[in-house]
């Protein structure tokens, strides 16, 4: 595989490193060597042919540079084993010298393509105050004493010293290069590793010491490099190698700030080592690198200075707009929720101190909801933008306008002269607000109502202010919208008396003082009771009995709702079961219909209440109707996948109240029930419209399989009606009124015939 080769080249060039050590000195050693310096240009040139980098110039020059010292290799080879002479000076040093200029131009190729833009003079900084101490350790310790020895021609000792000031910029491009942002892949890290060992053996070789004690541990050296270089090229990571980047500069790290102290401190140290040796040292040499190198030093702390102040900045900048963004709605700009809610608290604690009157506006769009559905997320958020604007336009300076989400909006006013003033003001907006809206060339008026509540007393707090407002806001729009209505005592007090009313609630449950009532479904052609509907009853201790429109709709606010629809499920099925059971022939075929609110439908739960209702009670579940009014299919999305899940445990599900809702008869197909109950208001027959609306209804749900029954019939006029319509079965006091469970039961052996009753008045 292409992407472990070089994988492969390494493992293959350690036997053949332990074979030039076990050979002896010699040609076979020699060939050898040049052959591990030949397999680097070709894994080079492989590399770039199998991961394509975005440049091959960097590499192709590398090779070129590794390929002059290989034909050097073969010359010095020549020279010293063939021809039997000293190889240097030779034409061998020509092409070694000749491999440095290429070496350096592809690393300087390659620093250039790392880089995209801008400027990196601190890296250059770095990488020149690394060359210059490395340098005057190199004059210091090899190129003085190179120029300094009498002996030899003045043109070899030129030779000579080229070597080591070669190496100088070579390992300054490397630290130019380390210096250089970008990613450090293992190819780069081969390369890196590639460049060291070369310069870790020519100064080795340059060193007098071993001019006269040759070791092998140069040609280890030498050749661990070339093994290097094909790595890097023909690991797949060498295509990044040339990535650019947006980066400044890479970090001041540790690792850096050593090495630039390392640098810094070569000058005293060289003086210091050649003074204890007995060396008389280079003053100049050193008085020059070491002033050049504090001039370098001064400007590299000058632009991490600004590096420093320009990070802060940054930050601080940061910091600013994370805070906004924190503290703001992102599409109006308005102060979100909690910087609202934050405010709204500051506000009262210092009109509580001052003695000042503060409001809090609660700003709903009335048919927001239409705009968005009808012409998109896209028109809505323009409709918000706009609003917002018009809102921020129609308060005082000075003025908090936030967003609470959606299209809910509100405005704290603080130091208010009066009560009054917050009117004026929020009925300017409602007129903002009326005025036609112009989005993507269409003309709207989304309107709003607005609830207001007043700072009343030190005991206030943010998000009771906040309640009271919305509580006012949905007042004004429930009656009819566009207005403005004030949270004042009456509606204090309706809220307070909800409150405990939902709390007596939960006791209730808990007490057990419900019950249930019910009411029979009658077969319109026979009289014959053909089930029940359950029907919840309340007496509340010290109240009495509760009628149902008085405490239901508290509940549906709150979750309390789905633990009464459990107990109503798990008391009508347990009761049909025990009736059941007692009398088989008269209760064995008839059914009991529970009523499921829109909250307890939406719940992913509702499956399984039904299921363990039945299950406890043992009632068979096509014994079972589940009653759902017509507005839940509209109002709870996952309505159609519910009750598909209950029909499919056996359950019947019927379509209560219909014709009081938004369903058209068109869409009764389309509902996942088999019973549509006609509401009371449609069976009074008092005009001519209303027999045919009612024949309508019938034939509708007969024709698309549904049984039909009548809710509310109290006369012998209204069930002749109904039979003649077809009407399959009917309820209403006609036949008798909800009645509780032992009033329902009567003596033994009593028929499911139903006597009709007189005329209901």
């Amino acid at each position: 595989m292409p992407g472990r080769w070089w994988q492969t080249y390494l493992a293959g060039s350690i036997p053949a490193l332990v074979l030039y050590l076990t050979l002896p000195s010699g040609i076979p050693q020699d060939l050898v060597y040049v052959l591990i310096g030949g397999s680097s240009v070709v894994a080079i040139m492989v590399g770039v042919r199998l991961h394509r980098p975005s440049t091959r110039v960097p590499w192709t020059l590398m090779a070129l540079g590794l390929l002059a010292w290989v034909a050097a290799d073969v010359l010095w080879i020549w020279y010293e084993d063939v021809l039997g002479i000293d190889p240097f000076p030779s034409f061998a040093d020509v092409l070694y010298l000749a491999g440095y200029p290429l070496l350096l131009a592809g690393l300087a190729v390659l620093i250039l393509a790392r880089r995209r833009a801008g400027s990196d003079a601190a890296g250059r900084i770095d990488s020149s105050i690394v060359s210059i101490a490395f340098g005057l350790f190199v004059w210091a310790s090899l190129a003085g004493p190179i120029l300094d020895e009498a002996a030899g021609p003045l043109s070899h000792r030129l030779i000579a010293f080229a070597y080591p000031v070669l190496d100088i910029l070579l390992l300054g491009f490397m630290v130019r290069l380390l210096s250089t942002p970008g990613l450090r892949t293992a190819a780069f890290r081969f390369l890196i590793g590639a460049v060291l060992l070369l310069v870790a053996a020519d100064t080795m070789f340059a060193a007098p010491y071993f001019q006269d004690h040759y070791t092998v541990v140069m040609d280890v050296l030498w050749l661990a490099s070339y093994v290097l270089w094909g790595a890097a090229a023909l690991h797949p990571s060498m295509s990044r190698v040339c990535e650019p980047t947006d980066e400044e500069s890479r970090a001041f790290s540790r690792t850096r700030t050593f090495g630039l102290t390392l640098a810094v401190l070569v000058a005293p140290l060289t003086l210091a080592v050649q003074l204890l040796i007995g060396v008389t040292p280079n003053v100049w040499a050193v008085v020059v690198c070491s002033m050049v190198l504090f001039l370098l030093v001064v400007a590299r702390m000058t632009i991490a200075i600004r590096e420093v102040v320009a990070t802060a900045s940054q930050r601080d900048r940061l910091q600013r707009v994370l805070s906004h963004e924190v503290a703001h709605d992102s599409l109006t700009g308005l102060a979100n929720r909690a910087s609202v809610l934050e405010q709204v608290e500051s506000a009262l604690h210092r009109g509580q101190r001052a003695g000042t009157l503060s409001a809090l506006l609660f700003v709903d769009l009335d048919r927001f909801k239409v705009i968005n559905d009808k012409l998109g997320h896209r028109a809505g958020d323009a409709v918000l933008c706009e609003a917002a604007r018009r809102i921020r336009e129609s308060v005082r300076e000075g003025d908090t306008v936030g967003r609470l989400g959606g299209d809910e909006f509100v405005v704290l006013l603080e130091v208010l002269g009066s009560e009054a003033e917050a009117l004026d003001l929020a009925d300017h907006i409602v007129r903002a607000l009326a005025a036609p809206f112009i989005v993507g060339g269409t003309s709207m008026t989304p309107g709003a109502s607005i609830g207001i509540a007043f700072s009343v007393d030190a005991r206030t707090n943010a998000r009771q202010l906040l309640h009271e407002a919305d509580v006012a806001s949905a007042r004004a729009k429930a009656a009819g919208g566009g207005r403005t209505h004030v949270f004042g005592k009456a509606l204090r007090l309706e809220l307070d008396q909800q409150a405990a009313l939902e709390a007596a609630l939960g006791t209730a449950l808990t007490q057990g003082e419900f019950a249930l009532h019910y009411q029979p479904v009658v077969a319109t052609e026979t009289d014959v009771i053909e089930g029940y509907e359950a029907l919840i009853r309340w007496h509340r201790p010290g109240f009495g009995p509760q009628p149902p429109d008085t405490f239901i709709p508290v509940a549906e606010k709150s979750d309390l709702i789905c633990e009464i629809g459990r107990w109503v499920l798990r008391e009508a099925t347990g009761q049909l079961s025990r009736w059941t059971a007692r009398e088989p022939e008269r209760y064995g075929e008839i059914t009991v219909a529970v009523n499921i609110s829109g909250r307890h439908l939406a719940e992913a739960g509702i499956v399984a209440d039904v299921e363990n209702a039945l299950a406890r009670s043992g009632l068979p579940a096509e014994r079972l109707v589940l009653e759902i009014t017509e507005s839940v299919l509209v109002d709870v999305p996952t309505a159609a996948t519910h009750l598909l899940a209950l029909k499919e445990l056996g359950v019947s599900i019927s379509i209560d109240d219909f014709g009081t809702g938004y369903t058209s008869i068109g869409q009764l197909q389309r509902m996942p029930a088999d019973t549509l109950k006609i509401d009371k208001q449609f069976v009074t027959f008092t005009t001519p419209a209303d027999r045919d609306l009612v024949t309508l209804m019938v034939r509708a749900a007969h024709s698309c399989g549904m049984q039909v029954v009548a809710e509310g019939v109290e006369t012998q006029d209204q069930l002749e009606e109904l039979r003649a319509l077809a009407a399959d079965s009917v309820q209403g006091y006609l036949f008798a009124r909800p009645l509780p469970a032992e009033a329902v039961e009567g003596p033994p052996g009593v028929s499911r015939e139903v006597p009709r009753a007189a005329d209901v008045v």
